[in-house]
Order: structure tokens, then sequence, then C-alpha cells
């Protein structure tokens, strides 16, 4: 039997906000420890399901940011992992597999969420995690009794799974790094804008530190990327990670949530394992919004400031992430965040505008509300400033001219130089990396300007269409 296992492309390529360059190549030499060709890191998701496939299955890894699909391939079955905005793609991937009488396992986070949406391109559809389901799917197609719907749940062991298959890649020096890897799954926030609950559940599951750093050490290279959703939420299982970390001399960067820099001795853990920056959710400055998202419990704006200079006096430069566009929001809120991103010395800020996602509790809100512009899913994407929804204090062009101004006033090269100098973390090796995306987002976010007059286009009509409406029926 063959399979091949697909990640989709989002269809205008904005998921890759720079590829190879002359500046890439010259700081990859200069920091020495094995950077790929791109930024992006390889889906550990089809990984893991080729590590749970028979040896006997040959499998073929394709991934579409980098690699041509050949529909007319002879294969057996297709598997395609899907986030919201990457869906259109699948689906479209799928229909033509399908057409070609080739069956088809969505899966991924998207498909978690709508399954039966999912279900209309599909043979069957995955919700939840697919290790456990995934051979009992492959026994089920060789038997012809696939089912339309296999629930893979949240109960994975994670001490039971095996590593990812890393040897089905076939170009690893294509991704920013191969040593891609998860120490836990979950997170027990309750953030309203997040969907990711639905897919990989909010219970807490950690794996031996061991096997950890046993698989760490199995792959070249010396950059590590932990993909956990909440690397910090066991302080307790952070700090024996790290320790056991520190030894192997590996540079990482991962992210965690903001409450756990309170703890002196995990910041300290953190700079001596080599973390190369910390990527931190603190999402609003409002002290409303952050109680209306239910992030409360973990973010305190009033403590943010002192939070990122411990962290910086470690000299660990930080990624932080903000969201425009909550319902409290007016248009002070971009200035106070271009004032606080330059005050604070956050080195590489990342400001995106509010997606309310399927399967959130806003994405709920705002469908009842009647307040979606529409749901087509090219446009829920927060890396380029789509606006999808009607915000309740700004117009759609105060919303989108305001993230605009933050992302041109806190991404060129002199702001990002005074805000690493400030910080005192210029010759950090996770500032230097950063360097390489703030020069490229504000490119990119400029180059999506088409798409996102498009996705303001979509609301007008929308709205046109609802006041029309209420019209006649009135």
């Amino acid at each position: 039997m063959k399979i091949k296992l697909i990640f989709p492309s989002l269809i205008d390529g904005a998921d890759r906000f720079y590829g190879r360059s002359f500046l890439a190549d010259v700081m990859k030499l200069f920091l020495g420890f094995g950077l790929g060709k791109s930024n992006v890191a390889p889906p550990l998701s089809l990984l893991m399901l080729a590590a749970v496939t028979p040896r006997d299955v040959e499998l073929q890894f394709v991934d579409e940011r980098f690699d041509k699909i050949d529909l007319d391939e002879d294969v057996d079955l297709v598997g395609i992992t899907a986030v919201t905005r990457a869906a259109p793609r699948a689906y479209q991937i799928a229909d033509e597999f399908r057409k070609r009488d080739v069956a088809v396992v969505l899966g991924g986070i998207h498909p978690s969420v709508l399954p039966r949406e999912a279900k209309s391109h599909a043979d069957a559809v995955v919700v939840g995690e697919g290790e456990k389901v995934w051979p009992q799917i492959l026994a089920d197609f060789r038997q012809g009794c696939l089912r339309e719907l296999y629930e893979g749940g949240h109960r994975a062991d994670l001490n039971s799974l095996p590593w990812p298959r890393r040897d089905i890649v076939p170009d690893p020096d294509r991704y920013l790094s191969m040593k891609v890897v998860t120490a836990s799954r979950g997170c027990q926030n309750s953030c309203t804008f997040c969907s990711a609950g639905l897919a990989l559940g909010k219970r807490y599951r950690t794996r031996h530190v061991p096997d950890v750093i046993d698989e760490i050490s199995s792959v070249p290279g010396r950059f590590v990327l932990f993909a956990d959703d909440n690397l910090g939420w066991d302080i307790a299982y952070a700090k024996e990670l790290l320790r056991a970390l520190t030894p192997l001399k590996v540079k990482w960067l991962g992210g965690l949530t903001v409450s756990a820099l309170e703890d002196i001795e995990l910041v300290d853990l953190m700079a001596e394992s080599g973390c190369l920056a910390l990527n931190l959710g603190f999402e609003s400055l409002s002290p409303s919004v952050i109680t209306a998202i239910k992030k409360h419990q973990t973010n305190d704006p009033d403590r943010y400031a002192r939070l990122i200079k411990r962290v910086h006096s470690r000299g660990i430069p930080i990624w932080g992430n903000f969201m425009v566009g909550f319902d409290d929001d007016d248009q002070s809120v971009f200035g106070e965040l271009i004032d606080f991103i330059n005050d604070t010395c956050i080195e590489n800020p990342s400001v995106n505008v509010l997606v309310p996602y399927p399967g959130s509790s806003i994405f709920r809100q705002y469908e009842k509300e009647g307040r979606l512009f529409h749901k087509d899913w090219n446009y829920y994407d927060t890396a380029v400033g789509y606006l999808v929804y009607q915000p309740r204090q700004m117009t759609p062009e105060e919303l989108i001219n305001g993230y605009l101004m933050v992302t041109r006033e806190v991404h060129t090269p002199g702001a990002f130089l005074r805000r690493a100098l400030g910080a005192g973390t210029l010759r950090s090796v996770g500032t230097l990396l950063g360097m390489l995306f703030n020069l490229r987002k504000r490119e990119s976010v400029e180059a999506e300007t088409p798409g996102r007059l498009r996705a303001l286009a979509l609301g007008k009509a929308a709205a046109t269409r609802s006041e029309t409406s209420s019209e006649v029926n009135g």
C-alpha cells in the first residue's frame, strides 16, 4: 500500500515570510548551528502519523510549501492536515484526488472543529489527535470499511508514542531546523480567541524528560524548536527539562505563558540552558481585554514591563505577541502599543489583527451577533492583517489602518536596532535570528495589501446585503 501525506500550502504563499537570501546565508554561517534555508518548521503532525504507520506501507511526504503535488501519481490513500487558513487549499487537493478515485483522510485543527464541512471533501475525517486512530484507519481501509469519522480525542499517552519519523523528509535542510520537539501537549487556559483546545485538549500532558533529551540528542544540529502549546505551564516539569537540557549546549526557542516568568529560578534556568528567545503571548495592554478574553489568570498588563526587564537582564530576547481589534479596543490602542513596544524594548514584536477562528468562543459570539463578514477561510489568518468581522469601536478601515501604522513603525531597521540596544541583547543569537523575521515582516504585510483589500471588500458587500435585507424585511 502506498500513502501520500500532504501539508498544504496557503494559496498565496504568505506562510513564508522569507526564503533563502544572502543575508540569511551570512547569518547562518555566523551563527554556526545548522539553520536551514527557510523560516518554517516541518509539520510534526504528519511526521507523527508516519511514526505510527506500519513499516510495510510505502510513505511519501509532500510539503506543498516546497514541493509540487503529483495528482496523477499512483497512490492508494492520501492524508492531509489543515489549519483554518489552509483549509480551502486542502479541500482543493482532496477533491482532485477523489476525482481520481483515491481515498482521502482529512485531519488537523480545522477538520477537528468543523468535521461536517471537512467530510464533504474527504472519505474520512479525524477529530482530535491522530496517532491513536491512524493505525485503525489504515486497517479499516485495507478491509474496505473506512468510516466517515474517527474520534482521536485527546487521550494519547505521550510517553507511549514513538518519535516523529524525520527520515521521510526528502530535504531536511530546507527547514529552519529539523530539531523540532514537543515535550508536552495541551494548555489549561481558556482563551476566547483560541481554537486549539478542541483539537489538542486542555489537559496538560508531559513526556518523560530523559526521552525528550534522547530525542533532541538524536537529531543533528544545535537549534531546538519546542513546538509545545505552553512549555512552562507546569513549572516543576519545565525546570527538570531545562536542567537536563543544559549539558547539551544547544540553543532553543519556545513559547510559554507570561506568568511563568514570575519564577526567578525558571528564568535563570532558561538562560543557562541556551534559550535563544522566548515567544510570549501578551495579547493586550488592557486589563479589561485580558479579563474579557479569559487570560487574567496568567496575564497582568501591570506586570509586563517588570517581567520583560527580568528576561532581558538574563540576555534573552523576547518575541512578543499582541492582537488588536478586541471589543474594548478603540483607536488609542495603536499608539499605546507602539510606545509600549519601544519603551520595553521588545526586540521582535508581532502585532496581529484578531481573527475569530472557528471553534473559538469569539467565533461563536460574533456569529451569533451577525458580525462575521464571511466564512471564506482564505482570509482567516493572523499573519498579514486580514479583517473578517465588524469591530465594535472602530470602522474596519480604522482598524486596518491602525494595524498598518503599528507594523510600519515597529518593523523598521532603526526601530529594531534601538530596541535591541535598549534591551542589551543586540549580540544575542536570538536577536540576530529575530532580525531576519523583523526585516521581512513589514515586507510581507505590505505584499498582502491586495488580499487585505479583498477581505475588506467582502466585508462591505456582506454589510450591504445585511442592510438591504433589513430594509426589505422592515
